[in-house]
């Protein structure tokens, strides 16, 4: 799985809250790191697929076969590969000065230069392929849509020639179709759509956006001012509360956690802040983040040593603590299932729906998931295993394996250097491998691509 983001205090301090929704990695690569490899797809929510791509790092070379193994396609490199991420048919390749955008059809790429040592996070929104491009340090955002290949460079729309933005603050509306970010010199925000002229400012810090409103904060002292706006920056209401933690748009209204458990709604109508609930927060403890997923009927409440699942009404579904602290889990917002604590030491697989332990992890060190959240491949004890919520397969040792999206294929590279197809049947068995070293470079990631 992936590494959370070491913390960017400069972002911190302008925002004064943790992350939001949206998910965040300070690394070149989003979502969850398989073994040895860095084949990322955490927005993703098909659980079918049609070919396997094996791309090469050293030179980007694409190689794609199809269920049974058999070649299907081939494409030349444009240099090395640091990072990838893929939706339907097409992928995205990550490199230190460029991002190119293949459909692996005979096309010809798109090729997007980035700036060296920027960062690219792909935000966790089901059915796109939508990059943010920053500096860690603050500087510019792009903002691309890997499907068409279409840019938002938010500076130069903004008109700065020295802006100071970080994609870590980068809030969106549920289909990637609008983006707020935070201008940490201006103190502002920035609103951004494709197609747009010019941006909508803001007042403060972005929460959340929704297609119509966008909600930002102005933290003092203890608490805060939640302001609700339209489209054209008209302020709707403004109400003070706690400081938010993370807030999502659900049924039209601002529903947010604050850092210390409070669960509150906000409506364009309302004055004030309306309590619906409490997250236990262990003494001294603080909620860092939230996150979405069951396709936003469940939000996922995370701290340091606590993780809660709760729904949209306040409720609490299940919560949990750990002895010592965790960096957590991100959930993607299609996931049935969350794996509870984080990757090097998670204690179990739980179901966002009723909140019942499906699967002890204990010892496990989880490094891939499914597309719906319920299976995960990791290693137990230096054996590699899939564990679903109905039961686990043991792979034995293995240099490397990568699970597929439906959580019932794998990729293994076995220790003699072979390169195979694995399929798991309905009884947990696995069937007879399909060699794919032909297709195989020294060193190379695994994408499932769904045409």
């Amino acid at each position: 799985m992936t590494d959370l983001p070491t913390p960017n205090y400069a972002a911190r301090r302008m925002l004064f809250s943790t992350i939001g929704i949206t998910a965040l990695v300070a690394l070149t690569v989003v979502g969850w790191r398989l073994i040895r490899g860095d084949n990322d797809d955490i927005a993703s929510a098909a659980a079918s697929w049609s070919e396997i791509a094996m791309i090469d790092r050293a030179t980007g070379a694409i190689a794609t076969v199809d269920e049974n193994g058999q070649a299907v396609t081939t494409e030349l490199g444009l240099g090395r590969v640091v990072g990838t991420h893929s939706e339907g048919g097409r992928i995205a390749l990550v490199g230190a000065e460029q991002i190119v955008l293949s459909d692996v059809d005979g096309t010809q790429p798109v090729v997007i230069p980035i700036g060296r040592g920027t960062t690219v996070t792909r935000l966790p929104i089901v059915g796109a392929l939508i990059l943010v491009v920053g500096d860690e340090t603050g500087g510019n955002v792009q903002i691309i849509d890997g499907l068409t290949g279409d840019v938002l460079d938010v500076g130069a729309l903004a008109g700065q020639a020295d802006p100071k933005l970080y994609a870590e603050t980068v809030r969106h509306n549920a289909d990637g179709t609008r983006f707020a970010v935070a201008d940490a010199k201006f103190f502002q925000t920035i609103l951004v759509e494709p197609g747009s002229i010019a941006p909508v400012y803001y007042p403060d810090q972005p929460v959340a956006v929704d297609d119509k409103v966008v909600a930002t904060s102005q933290v003092v002292g203890q608490r805060t001012d939640i302001g609700l706006f339209d489209e054209t920056g008209v302020n709707l209401t403004i109400a003070p509360t706690q400081i938010p933690a993370g807030g999502i748009f659900a049924d039209g209204e601002l529903l947010f956690v604050s850092t210390d458990g409070g669960v509150f709604r906000l409506s364009t109508d309302d004055s004030q802040a309306n309590q619906i609930g409490t997250v236990t927060v262990p003494g001294g403890g603080t909620i860092r983040w939230i996150r979405p997923a069951l396709d936003g009927e469940r939000l996922v409440v995370f701290g340091e040593t606590f993780q809660a699942v709760i729904k949209l009404d306040g409720s609490t579904v299940y919560t949990t603590t750990f002895t010592t602290p965790v960096k957590g889990t991100f959930p993607n917002p299609a996931w049935a299932c969350v794996t509870v604590g984080d990757a090097e030491g998670p204690h179990s697989l739980v179901s966002l729906d009723s909140g019942e332990v499906r699967a002890d992890l204990s010892g496990f060190e989880v490094n891939g998931t499914s597309s719906d959240g319920c299976t995960v491949i990791g290693d137990r004890a230096g054996i590699t295993e899939v564990v679903t919520t109905d039961g686990s397969v043991r792979l034995g040792q293995v240099r490397s394996a990568v699970l597929g999206p439906d959580g019932r294929t794998v990729v293994w590279q076995t220790n003699a250097g072979r390169t195979e197809l694995l399929r798991i049947n309905d009884d947990l068995e696995l069937e007879d491998p399909i060699d794919l070293s032909a297709f195989a470079p020294a060193s190379y990631v695994v994408a499932f691509l769904d045409r």
